[in-house]
């Protein structure tokens, strides 16, 4: 089995139909049944179901009616709506739609149980079965009612079972109808687990037989309930069930249990179990394409062919790349490893079943699985469990065994192919509590329109229940969380302006500094290094007494503790929109210095990179796993996607702003920018920072390179801005180092996953940004555009192949100022009747601009200046154009070369040139 097993594309969602199909299935005549499910709207109805019975002489006898559509067994039911509610009241319980689905078109109302008389719902519904008019019906008995909540529309749908009797003649003269079948309890309970849309069909049966003992009329009914609070519960670290470990390891909180719970209902709705068809599409869509059964039969620990809610949820999270392998959560993932290779389900792994499971192991860690080798790896696992080549492994040998750490590798297997919340929110957006209360994780950029969700992305990694990122054999520990994706937040403005900047009513930006300041809400302690160790809010300080009046509303704060994690569940933020707008901006704030967030513990991992540590070299990962470093880095780079996409192309930056040129993979000299411009990280720095593209290829720290700048996005998505340059293209890499590197360090597959999933955030990048309005930053030059600067914002997103996509996104990637040298007569006729652009020899691709073209470019534009990057400079910067064109380069011995780095402050109508000593 593979950890990383195949991605499907445009995978379908359980019960999804056609529009042409849906429609056909409510127009259904009750004698064509259908147990398929409508496809889920966010509109949920409640739903009367009936049994229809007739007693025996034997209580095994009872006769029961049915349907049967495909092969598959089910009662008859039908969706409650508003117009539903109005006909039975002024008609008595007249019939208003089919056994199966109702005529009238669904109605856009939340129908509530106290607003609808389901004994009526089920009296026209048995007429219809029964072909009968309802004043000849005898009153249904309810005999179970389902209540399950829907975190989206904070209520509960029923879901009543109601009980019908009739006697045989009444039986004989329907049961021969088209879709209807009588069967006996007895053979009912004979029916195999496929035929069964629910095993409820038999439990109701049962329930019903026991009750009625002979001739009692008195049937009485059974009630359940359903919801995201019976699997969370909210306990301190001692006294947490190894369940509840396990749902917390990979960085989850409730509102991410209700997300999972959502789901839940979304493939169980109208019952409150899901079954293997109801599972299998979303197994797909996880990547376990072909191994849907067995992920399925190992999550359906009692062997019921169903999952509640409860197991659905816990065997999800065993799956998640962001799960722990490490302690309680081990223990639980290894026995679902178990039962996914134990596929007689036996309880024990036979020869062959161990085989596969060490062939798996084998293929993950990028080794030879030769039947040779195979064969070799095969025998020393039997040794090392102590067993024959005839004999059988045991779950508690398993256990032990892999606890013990003789047998090594499980923490690969069973990983789905994307972390689940993240794919949850692409697909599905935020539930209703992140909507209003969760800590951001990957948030808009202010000023742009929200996009929709795209499907599909990968996550990796693996924690300990405290967020550590786990080291296998190590001693290492370097500390990881998960990431929150909150999708709520959209400010809109008139124009596409970007974090730093403030629109105006007429369309024109000013800087923040001109706008009322607001006291922060927290306190950060930072060490003389610039590291920041802790954060206390002041609304706790004020109450410890060690501060006065901050002036705060206590009803409007949320309780953290000193790592910035909410403390409380039921925070609703408030609908007044300036209110809601305060709450995000704090909870934003907060959540950029938690100790333990996915970019700040990206940074933390990467300071152990960086740092010479007890033997072991600086810039060196050491006894790092880079397998599960991978993971994580794919995890991440499905966070900052949707920050890039929510960018326009063209961003408008304020002052004071750093821009910065070329890395390529000169992680060195990151850091001694950091270390000279952004010490104490770019939240407690006041200027932004834009970096102008090619951050691999070249060096030998691309995907550290790359790391960094991830996860300083996201830890200040509206400080931190970076461009595309002309590296961030796939074919670009492949010619280069950064393809190979991905590879070398990860190995070929992971590092194939790397490589897509960096790349996939690469094409979401903007290509361009402004400065004040006045200074037009890209990686290349200037583009062959004869419109405005504002046409670059529909450039389209995202762009994987930008050379045949966007041309002028293409330009910017790759054009230069023509050089001197370069100038002879072919270029200069070009450059005259071309308006001043020529073709890039050098580059062989793209364009070359001479100062007329510039020139042209800056008026049209109400422009200055212009700064650029993608030529080295062995002073680290160059101006040309009569000072109004700089190139700027911020990689230090470019190539093994002898030129310096520079960056640039703009900053009080000054643009400094700043060269780092980088030796």
């Amino acid at each position: 089995m593979s950890r990383q097993p195949e991605n499907v594309k445009n995978p379908g969602r359980a019960g999804k139909r056609t529009a042409e199909t849906v429609m056909a299935a409510e127009t259904r005549e009750a004698k064509t049944p259908s147990h398929a499910r409508r496809p889920w709207d966010g509109n949920i109805r409640d739903v009367v179901s009936l049994l229809v019975f007739c007693q025996g002489e034997g209580g095994e006898k009872m006769q029961i009616l049915a349907w049967e559509d495909q092969n598959t067994i089910t009662l008859p039911r039908k969706e409650i709506t508003a117009q539903d509610t109005i006909q039975e009241r002024e008609s008595g319980g007249g019939s208003s739609g089919t056994a199966l689905g109702t005529t009238a078109a669904p109605s856009p109302l939340l129908i509530w149980p106290r607003d609808v008389s389901y004994e009526l719902v089920s009296i026209s519904l048995a007429a219809e079965v029964l072909k009968m008019t309802p004043s000849h019906i005898n009153t249904p008995q309810l005999v179970q009612l389902t209540r399950i909540y829907v975190p989206s529309l904070r209520r509960h749908f029923h879901h009543s079972v109601f009980a019908i009797e009739v006697s045989s003649k009444q039986l004989e003269k329907v049961q021969d109808l088209e879709g209807r079948v009588s069967l006996t309890l007895l053979e009912l309970k004979k029916m195999p687990q496929s035929r069964l849309e629910r095993r409820n069909i038999v439990k109701v049966a049962e329930y019903v037989n026991s009750q009625l003992r002979g001739k009692s009329c008195d049937i009485g009914a059974s009630l359940k309930e359903i919801g995201p609070h019976q699997i969370w519960h909210q306990v301190d670290s001692q006294h947490m069930t190894p369940d509840d470990q396990l749902l917390r390891s990979p960085g989850y909180r409730e509102q991410d249990i209700e997300l999972l719970y959502e789901e839940y209902v979304r493939r169980s709705y109208p019952h409150s179990t899901v079954c293997f068809r109801d599972m299998k599409p979303f197994l797909t869509d996880l990547g376990w394409k072909d191994k849907e059964a067995d992920i399925f039969r190992a999550m359906d620990g009692q062997k019921t062919g169903e999952l509640g809610p409860r197991e659905f949820i816990l065997g999800l999270t065993a799956m998640d790349p962001m799960t722990s392998h490490g302690k309680g959560p081990a223990e639980i993932r290894c026995r679902y490893i178990f039962k996914y290779y134990d596929k007689n389900d036996d309880g024990h792994l036979e020869v062959s079943e161990l085989k596969e499971l060490v062939k798996d192991i084998a293929e993950l860690q990028g080794l030879d699985v030769t039947p040779k080798t195979l064969e070799e790896r095969t025998k020393k696992a039997l040794e090392t469990f102590d067993i024959e080549d005839d004999s059988k492994l045991s779950l508690n040998n398993f256990l032990v065994c892999v606890g013990n750490l003789r047998f090594r590798g499980t923490s690969l297997l069973l990983r789905a192919n994307m972390s689940i919340i993240p794919h949850l929110v692409h697909k599905y957006g935020p539930s209703s509590s992140q909507k209003v209360r969760s800590p951001f994780r990957s948030p808009a950029s202010p000023g742009l329109e929200r996009k929709k969700f795209r499907k599909g992305s990968h996550t990796d990694s693996e924690r300990d229940p405290t967020g550590s990122f786990v080291c296998e054999n190590s001693a290492v520990r370097t500390f990881f969380s998960d990431s929150e994706l909150d999708q709520d937040v959209v400010m809109k403005s008139a124009e596409s302006s970007s974090p730093g900047s403030i629109p105006l009513s007429d369309g024109a930006f000013q800087s923040q500094d001109s706008g009322s300041y607001t006291l922060a809400h927290h306190t950060v302690k930072v060490r003389r290094s610039g590291q920041i160790t802790d954060i206390h809010l002041l609304l706790d300080m004020e109450r410890a007494g060690e501060v006065c009046d901050t002036g705060f509303d206590v009803d409007e704060m949320v309780p953290c503790d000193s790592n910035g994690e909410m403390q409380s569940s039921s925070m609703i933020a408030p609908e007044v929109p300036q209110l809601r707008h305060r709450f995000f901006d704090r909870y934003q704030s907060v959540e950029a210095f938690n100790l333990r967030s996915l970019p700040n513990e990206m940074i933390t991992a990467l300071r152990f990179f960086e740092h010479e540590k007890s033997g072991k070299p600086s810039l060196n990962w050491g006894e790092v796993d880079m397998m599960k470093l991978g993971q994580y880095i794919i995890s991440m780079c499905a966070a900052i996607k949707d920050v890039f996409e929510n960018e326009s192309r063209l961003l408008w930056l304020s002052t004071p702003c750093y821009i910065l040129g070329d890395i390529h993979g000169n992680y060195r000299d990151l850091v001694c920018f950091e270390k000279a411009l952004w010490r104490v990280g770019p939240h407690l720095t006041p200027a932004n920072f834009l970096f102008l593209g090619d951050y691999v290829d070249r060096g030998d720290y691309g995907i550290e390179v790359v790391s960094y700048l991830f996860a300083q996005k996201l830890q200040a998505p509206g400080k931190f801005f970076l461009l595309r340059g002309n590296h961030e293209v796939r074919d670009i890499q492949k010619m280069f180092t950064f393809h190979q590197e991905c590879k070398r360090k990860f190995g070929e597959r992971l590092g194939t996953n790397v490589w897509n999933a960096v790349n996939e955030v690469f094409d979401c990048m903007p290509v361009a940004a402004i400065v004040d309005k006045k200074i037009f930053c890209i990686h290349g030059g200037i583009p062959k555009l004869d419109g405005h600067v504002k046409d670059l914002e529909r450039i389209p997103c995202p762009l994987p192949n930008p050379e045949s996509q966007s041309n002028l996104a293409w330009q910017m990637m790759w054009n230069d100022p023509v050089a001197a040298e370069d100038l002879n007569d072919d270029v200069s006729e070009q450059l005259m009747n071309n308006s001043g652009f020529a073709f890039n020899e050098k580059r062989q691709t793209a364009y070359v601009f001479n100062q007329a073209a510039f020139n042209a470019f800056l008026e049209r534009n109400n422009l200055t200046h212009v700064v650029r990057a993608h030529e080295v400079k062995q002073a680290g910067f160059e101006i040309q154009q009569s000072g109004r064109l700089m190139t700027v380069f911020s990689s230090s011995h470019y190539c093994g070369g002898s030129n310096e780095a520079a960056c640039i402050l703009v900053h009080n109508y000054r643009m400094r040139i700043i060269r780092i000593d980088t030796s």
